[in-house]
């Protein structure tokens, strides 16, 4: 959006993309000078085809005679060359050049525009400078935080790393950005607020399209009002010069641990995120897509909700146009909500108790190859929760099952009443 580009040099300096726009029209400017002689001067001609002096020959001048001559008939013009026309040719040789050099003219002259050619055909398909171009996609997830990519020279503001750069119209705000993780929305970056100089998160969208500016305009909104210990807090966001969120920086997330986890650590981290979740419902916005990616983990290990992109008012009566969970911790109704009505609070619920299942067992309660097969387990198929043999097993696996109920009042009528059972688990002791 009005961003120059730049061009990075082996010694590390950034130069301006307007100094390649010179280059390339030095380059045109050298290859017309050279074509201009060559153009206008041609191969020089064979000596031997040119006039010798030696051979004009200059009339002489005889007397009349007494007696009038009747007059000859005067030779056809085409015929002759007069002598004006001779002594110009003698007089004015024309400029040539040596056939050899002409040649060469042409071939630099030639070989310079084809430069010129090829640099504007790479300027049109975006094809970055360099050998180490950058892949088209990335895998990853746009809320999974860590370090991903090398470390960034110190005093740069774009980075070099293995993924894409950093929007250059936010490097003033935004010093030493990393590369950390891609979904198919958004990108996040590790950077300094350069004002604050807090580490911090910044969330970029990966396209400019409706569906995706839809997605992160919901994130800001339904977001930005949240303030909780075990939600991801947004420090600022603004769609200009770019869209971005600004967020809490995380080191990790649930994706990373290795599951399945002891009991006490497991209920811990539902205990939280199931808060988090509760006093969003209180201000009216359900999340719809929680799962492990989507749980940043902090410093001292404290559970934090991310992503609130496919989140929603309750008051909304729109139907979400966009399809973005997770098709293993989809909900029946999320599937098929002409039969099990519309997404709500007790989707979330499903979601806590798919995530526990997780977390206790190292697996979901529902698993297929074919996303059609999947869909079809999770709307008409029993849960499959194994059990872990842990000290809790039988009270945990009910408060499973009955979030993963198909009908959604089947459920825990609230993330409060399921709070209730995991403390009166937890204060059973380990």
């Amino acid at each position: 959006m009005g961003s120059r580009t730049h061009v990075r040099t082996s010694s590390g300096r950034v130069y301006p993309g307007s100094c390649r726009i010179t280059a390339v029209f030095l380059l045109l400017l050298f290859s017309v000078l050279l074509l201009i002689p060559a153009v206008f001067a041609g191969p020089s001609a064979d000596p031997r085809k040119q006039p010798d002096p030696a051979s004009i020959r200059t009339p002489t001048l005889v007397p009349s005679p007494a007696v009038t001559q009747p007059p000859t008939a005067e030779p056809a013009r085409g015929n002759r060359t007069s002598l004006a026309q001779q002594l110009r040719a003698i007089d004015r040789p024309k400029v040539t050049l040596p056939s050899a050099l002409f040649l060469l003219i042409l071939a630099v002259a030639g070989i310079g525009l084809l430069a010129i050619l090829y640099f504007l055909f790479r300027r049109w398909k975006g094809i970055p400078a360099g050998k180490n171009q950058q892949p088209a996609t990335l895998p990853g997830n746009p809320t999974l935080v860590g370090d991903t990519s090398p470390p960034v020279p110190e005093g740069s503001l774009l980075p070099t790393g293995p993924a894409v750069l950093f929007p250059p119209s936010l490097a003033k705000r935004f010093a030493h950005a990393e590369f950390v993780g891609e979904g198919g929305l958004a990108r996040v970056f590790r950077a300094t607020n350069t004002k604050t100089g807090m580490t911090v998160a910044v969330k970029v969208p990966v396209r400019y399209d409706e569906a995706t500016g839809t997605h992160f305009t919901r994130d800001i909104v339904n977001w930005q009002g949240l303030e909780h210990k075990n939600i991801i807090r947004i420090w600022s966001a603004n769609i200009l010069p770019v869209p971005y969120i600004e967020m809490e920086y995380a080191p990790s997330s649930l994706s990373s641990l290795a599951m399945p986890v002891p009991e006490e650590r497991a209920v811990g981290l539902v205990l939280g995120i199931a808060r988090g979740i509760a006093y969003a419902h209180d201000r009216g916005i359900v999340h719809r897509d929680i799962k492990p990616e989507n749980i940043l983990l902090s410093e001292d290990g404290t559970p934090k909700i991310t992503d609130w992109g496919l989140a929603k008012a309750l008051d909304d009566p729109r139907q979400s146009s966009m399809i973005g969970f997770s098709p293993s911790y989809a909900a029946p109704e999320q599937l098929a909500p002409h039969r099990f009505g519309r997404p709500g609070p007790a989707t979330d619920i499903y979601q806590l108790g798919m995530l526990m299942c997780e977390l206790l067992t190292g697996t979901t309660a529902f698993w297929r190859e074919g996303m059609l097969d999947l869909t079809i387990a999770i709307t008409e198929d029993e849960p499959v929760v194994p059990r872990w043999g842990g000290r809790h097993d039988d009270d945990l696996r009910s408060i499973i099952l009955r979030c993963l109920e198909k009908r959604p009042e089947d459920r825990y009528s609230s993330v409060d009443d399921l709070i209730r059972d995991l403390e009166h688990v937890q204060a059973k002791g380990w």
